[in-house]
């Protein structure tokens, strides 16, 4: 299923369930929730055979998971903290004087704000918002290579970076709120490649779920 189609089904099925919850504030509320969905990459499975031996690379698909932590400062405006990432790159490499294995992540810990319009939203089940975060974007990559002897190396690279989005929060419960996240994830280059490039900025599509916890405002 197309990402396009996947959402319209997602925001179709929440618009469903959030359409019977009633009205509810979250100011000076919290959130722990799981956000999953796409980043822009293309799956790239390669096999070559050489005279020297074969090497077989997997690129990533662009799945993308991670945890995050919401804080509502007023109605309008929340704190947003996310720590997640994805699996970029795993090669093997089978040759004459042994056997290499490379994999490289990228990681990411951003920190920014939700503000949620219009008005007439405010303490309702349907919340858009726009948010902006930033922070670094970590890149590990590890390199073993197993033959007359065993040795592996690690390289870790660190961007800044940040990320622009719009979405739509829906508090299906008084504890429980989903979402759907459309973003842009920019940040600068890394000194040295990570998983065959130097830049992972690109678009994103997240679903989210969350628990929602304290008395808030009444």
């Amino acid at each position: 299923m197309k990402m396009g189609k996947l959402a319209f089904v997602v925001l179709s099925m929440l618009l469903v369930l959030a359409t019977g919850v009633n009205a509810q504030s979250l100011e000076k509320r919290h959130q722990i929730g799981l956000r999953f969905g796409m980043w822009s990459q293309v799956a790239d499975t390669r096999t070559v055979v050489s005279t020297d031996g074969v090497t077989t690379s997997v690129g990533s698909s662009g799945a993308v998971g991670m945890v995050a932590y919401n804080y509502w400062l007023k109605e309008n405006v929340a704190l947003d903290i996310s720590v997640g990432g994805m699996g970029v790159d795993i090669e093997s490499e089978v040759g004459i004087l042994g056997v290499t294995s490379k994999f490289s992540t990228i990681g990411h810990i951003l920190m920014g704000a939700k503000y949620y319009f219009p008005s007439s939203t405010y303490g309702s089940s349907v919340r858009p918002f726009a948010m902006a975060s930033v922070g670094p974007f970590i890149g590990d990559q590890a390199e073993t290579r197993v033959g007359l002897v065993v040795a592996t190396e690690e390289r870790t690279e660190v961007a800044f970076g940040g990320k622009l989005a719009m979405g739509v929060d829906f508090p299906v419960s008084r504890h429980f709120m989903a979402g759907l996240t459309v973003g842009y994830n920019f940040m600068s280059d890394f000194d040295e490649p990570i998983g065959g490039s130097d830049n992972y900025s690109g678009p994103e599509f997240l679903i989210g779920v969350g628990y929602l916890f304290g008395s808030g405002v009444n």
